[in-house]
């Protein structure tokens, strides 16, 4: 069984080098200048007025293609562009809505043979099973070389204590605070709310059969975003992080 500390190395290691080392794929930037600004006033407003054209209007009704005559390369195509653009995890019922002609079943094994194609021809991406959905990430082989691309500021960092008690909730949930404290051998209250404002812990129920019915604890969905989770089925077990 795994203990405490071997759950908390484990998520010390996934938050180090988990989702955080596997980011979406930028999209190409913006000129450093406003388009604008380098146009004359009549280019401007044949600019304009061209952007005006080819924008429906509120009261338009948006007409979407069906998709089922496409041959594979541009439904994948379409796809592509949808993953690259969603900011979560697309579910299949997410998906398949915006696709007019497919089924959530084709749609699965489309994916699936999606990401084995990125995994084969070793792109820069990869397709993986996110929170119930599916994501274009960078591969985590590449991290270094991202980071040193977008030098952005880190997901907020766990301090030590925060990652001893999440990794308590995961791996026990549903859990109480009491028994989150007895494992840890301290209060861990303010360490709870920290991680319910962060969005990775939530309260899922009471626990009706000890005194007082007090509040039971989970992980979220954020969580499984974070740590690049499909479930907290995949948490990694003892022999995988060898402890």
């Amino acid at each position: 069984m795994t203990s405490p500390d071997d759950a908390h190395d484990a998520m010390v290691g996934m938050d180090d080098a988990g989702v955080d080392g596997a980011t979406a794929p930028p999209l190409a930037h913006a000129p450093s200048e406003p388009l604008v600004e380098t146009l004359d006033a009549e280019q401007v407003a044949e600019f304009k007025a061209e952007q005006d054209a080819a924008s429906p209007s509120a009261d338009e009704p948006l007409v979407v293609p069906d998709v089922a005559d496409l041959p594979p390369s541009e439904l994948r195509a379409v796809v592509e562009s949808l993953l690259f653009v969603a900011t979560r995890p697309l579910t299949i019922e997410r998906l398949a809505s915006c696709l007019p002609g497919t089924s959530e079943i084709y749609l699965t094994s489309f994916l699936e043979g999606l990401a084995a194609r990125y995994d084969h021809e070793n792109r820069g991406w990869e397709l993986r099973r996110i929170a119930n959905g599916w994501q274009l990430l960078t591969r985590r082989a590449h991290y270094a070389w991202v980071r040193q691309l977008e030098r952005k500021e880190l997901p907020t960092r766990l301090s030590k204590s925060a990652l001893e008690t999440l990794a308590i909730v995961a791996y026990k949930q549903p859990i109480t605070r009491g028994a989150v404290e007895d494992i840890r051998g301290v209060q861990c209250g303010p360490v709870l709310r920290q991680l319910m404002d962060l969005k990775l812990v939530a309260v899922l129920g009471r626990n009706e059969e000890l005194l007082g019915r007090p509040l039971l604890y989970g992980t979220t969905e954020s969580f499984l975003m974070r740590f690049g989770l499909g479930s907290v089925a995949d948490l990694p077990s003892k022999h995988e992080f060898g402890a």
